[in-house]
C-alpha cells in the first residue's frame, strides 16, 4: 500500500491555516496524511481535536529545525502571518521548504498587507522563481472580521467606517479559504504554476448594514467617518502603526474604485471546489 501524502499547514493556529486544516480533515483525510504546524504545539488543543490531524512545532523562516520538519512533506500551504515583516519570513519559509525537498508550495496571503500588495507580491516574485511547483491564493478582506462591528451595532444600531458606502470590494469568508486551500494541497498538480483570487462574494457597506438589519430585524444604518477619526480609534485601540496605515490604504483603494480591492473574477473558489461560496447571509 503506497503512503499516503504528507500535506503540512504551517501558520495553522491562524484563522485561515486552521479552516484549511478542518476542510483537509473533514474531506481528504482518507486521500492525504495531514500535519499542522504551528510555534507552539501545547496552545493548539483546538488543532489537536481535529480528526487525523499530527500538531508539529514549526516556526515560519527558523532555518535550524525547520529543514528537518520538512522533510518527506509533498504539499505545504504557507499562510502569510499579519506581522510587519510578512515578505522575508515567508520567503525564508518557502526557500527552507525548497531545501528540505518539498514537492509543492501554495502560499495564502492578502491584498491588505502593509503599504497594500507589496510584500504578497514580493512572496509571488520570489515563489514563482524557486523551480518547485506552486499555487497563490489571493485573499481580500475577511467577511469574518464584520464581527468586529458588533459593538456599534449593539450599541448604537451603526456601522461605523470611513468607506463610501457605496463602493463594492471583495470579501471572502475564512471557512471558504480554508476549502479551496484544502481542495489545492490534496491535489497540486491540478493547480501547479496558477494564481487565484478567493472571493466568497463582492459587496458595499450599504450591502453589509442592510443584511445585519435583515438579520437583527432592526435598522442598522451606516455611518461614514472622517479617516482622521478612524485612524486615531485604531491608534487608542493598541493597534500597530504598520495596521492603521495597511487597513487606511486598503479603505482608499475601495473609495477609489480600485481592482486591487475589487478584482473582476469572483469564480475561483467554484472553479476549485464545485461548491457556491457563502454569502453574506
Amino acid at each position: 500500500k503506497m503512503a499516503k501524502p504528507v500535506v503540512f499547514v504551517i501558520g495553522a493556529s491562524g484563522n485561515i491555516g486552521s479552516a484549511t486544516v478542518l476542510a483537509l480533515s473533514a474531506k481528504y483525510s482518507d486521500k492525504v496524511e495531514i500535519r499542522a504546524g504551528v510555534r507552539n504545539p501545547d496552545k493548539a488543543d483546538k488543532l489537536k481535536a481535529i480528526a487525523g490531524v499530527t500538531v508539529v512545532k514549526a516556526e515560519m523562516g527558523e532555518e535550524v529545525e525547520l529543514p528537518k520538519t520538512l522533510e518527506g512533506v509533498d504539499a505545504l500551504l504557507i499562510v502569510t502571518p499579519g506581522i510587519e515583516h510578512q515578505a522575508p519570513i515567508s520567503i525564508k519559509t518557502a526557500e527552507v521548504a525548497k531545501a528540505a525537498g518539498v514537492k509543492f508550495i501554495a502560499v495564502a496571503g492578502g491584498a491588505t498587507g502593509p503599504s497594500v500588495g507589496a510584500p504578497m507580491a514580493e512572496i509571488v516574485e520570489t515563489v514563482s522563481n524557486l523551480g518547485v511547483p506552486y499555487t497563490i491564493l489571493q485573499l481580500p478582506m475577511f467577511v469574518d472580521n464584520y464581527w468586529g462591528l458588533k459593538g456599534g451595532i449593539v450599541g448604537q444600531s451603526s456601522i461605523f467606517s470611513p468607506v463610501d458606502p457605496t463602493k463594492p470590494f471583495a470579501t471572502v469568508v475564512v471557512e471558504d479559504a480554508g476549502k479551496a486551500a484544502a481542495a489545492i494541497l490534496a491535489d497540486p498538480q491540478k493547480h501547479a504554476g496558477k494564481s487565484y483570487d478567493l472571493i466568497s462574494e463582492s459587496h458595499t457597506y450599504n450591502d453589509v448594514a442592510a443584511a445585519f438589519s435583515e438579520v437583527l430585524g432592526k435598522e442598522v444604518k451606516y455611518v461614514r467617518v472622517p479617516y482622521e477619526a478612524t485612524k486615531k480609534a485604531m491608534t487608542d485601540m493598541g493597534a500597530p502603526e504598520y495596521q492603521v496605515t495597511a487597513l487606511t490604504e486598503a479603505y482608499q483603494l475601495i473609495d477609489s474604485g480600485s481592482p486591487v480591492m475589487n478584482p473582476a473574477n469572483i469564480g475561483d473558489f467554484t472553479a476549485i471546489t464545485g461548491e457556491q461560496p457563502t454569502t453574506l447571509k
